[in-house]
């Protein structure tokens, strides 16, 4: 690995890939309808040289994958970045390239990590010649789609056959600039969906007393959820319970027949995982039948953890420090977010890391998700060159 040769790409391929990234930001597509991204994105990888291996996933034009050096004998690393934005009511950024779509954001750094990886493709090309293996670009869409995930789909339709293993980052907020964290062995948490139907009787708002509310019913239970986390997990267990929507009633003199509660549930203990829906269920049953409504409760399983490899974590922590400096990577706890990446961790060895983008105080400390979320485009060279530096790590490894 020449790792001045990288510095020196990634550095020549910065202003490309902000002003890329900063196009992409103000034109955000939401999972499974990222056509205009994913047009973006296959010019800029025409113009680079690479021939495109397969455009569209799940009978979409949405996503698109590309191999460097496709001809080679030797082994196969694929890179991944996702290209979807998020749902978001109105982007609070006094940015000249703010979201021009409404509703719509790049509000978890998605847009950097295809600029990222195009970036990364300009100095794979460069390198063509002394990669010792096949390298694969994988521009998926629809990672926030939790109940309809891209890399699901990209593993369906065949992206990892041939492959040896699998890269994948994530732009980090509130992280010190630059810094590359990754967490050895299960690193990120579990993240799961539940919904809960509470059922009552409607009626008129004047006359409770014929009615049986279900929001008064749904307040009460929402409270006593609380309590899974803080009365029936051990101390010391990373577990989320959370409430993300709550939908009831159409008019402020009707009391509603029902009252829809949405969540997710987030854990590192595959055990508890698998016991928290009986206890959300238990609870809200309870609740219910005390305030005289039925429940109805589904639970939906998303994504396990991201289960980092070992050897591929050394091989990132050898190739950051390289060229960053071993002071800039560093170990760091479990996350309680989650990634689709899991997918690709559970099919082939992997590593997922992040990159910090700016630490408390910085204007790129405001969280992921937010209306405030902002991307730093100075690290877009580091996310780059980490990447070209520990995909040639892995090929040469693999060939010595």
């Amino acid at each position: 690995m020449d790792k001045a040769k990288i510095l020196a790409l990634a550095a020549q391929a910065e202003g490309e890939m902000t002003a890329f990234r900063r196009e992409l930001h103000r034109h955000p597509e939401l999972g499974w309808q990222e056509v205009r991204t994913t047009d973006a994105i296959e010019r800029e990888l025409k113009n680079l040289g690479c021939a495109v291996f397969r455009r569209g996933f799940s009978g979409t034009r949405c996503g698109i994958v590309c191999d460097v050096n496709p001809d080679s004998p030797g082994p196969c690393v694929a890179v991944r970045a996702d290209i979807d934005a998020l749902a978001v009511a109105r982007e609070d950024n006094d940015l000249e390239y703010a979201s021009a779509v409404p509703g719509v954001m790049h509000a978890c750094g998605h847009d950097a990590h295809a600029a990222s990886l195009l970036g990364a493709a300009k100095i794979f090309k460069a390198l063509e010649k002394e990669l010792p293996g096949r390298v694969r670009l994988m521009f998926q869409p629809s990672e926030e789609q939790a109940t309809a995930p891209g890399a699901k789909a990209l593993i369906a339709e065949g992206m990892l056959d041939g492959v040896d293993a699998v890269i994948g980052y994530h732009v980090r907020a509130g992280a010190p600039e630059g810094e590359i964290q990754f967490t050895p062995g299960a690193a990120t948490t579990s993240g799961d969906i539940w919904e809960l139907d509470v059922i009552g009787k409607g009626g008129h708002g004047s006359r409770p007393q014929d009615a049986v509310d279900p929001t008064v019913a749904a307040a009460q239970i929402i409270c006593a959820l609380q309590t899974v986390v803080s009365r029936e997990i051990p101390p010391g267990e990373r577990v989320v319970v959370s409430i993300g929507t709550l939908k009831s009633g159409s008019a402020v003199n009707v009391i509603p027949e029902k009252c829809e509660i949405a969540g997710n549930i987030r854990t590192t203990n595959p055990d508890i995982r698998a016991a928290l829906p009986e206890r959300i269920e238990r609870i809200a049953k309870g609740v219910g039948l005390a305030m005289r409504c039925r429940t109805d409760f589904r639970f939906i399983p998303v994504y396990p953890s991201i289960v980092n490899d070992e050897a591929m974590c050394q091989l990132l922590e050898e190739a950051a420090g390289e060229l960053f400096g071993a002071e800039k990577v560093k170990r760091v706890p479990i996350s309680s977010g989650s990634d689709d990446f899991n997918f690709y961790s559970a099919e082939r060895p992997s590593v997922y890391f992040n990159v910090g983008m700016g630490g408390p105080g910085t204007p790129y400390a405001a969280a992921h998700h937010s209306p405030q979320f902002r991307t730093n485009d100075a690290i877009l060279k580091t996310c780059a060159a980490a990447v070209v530096a520990t995909a040639c790590k892995f090929l040469e490894a693999k060939t010595k």
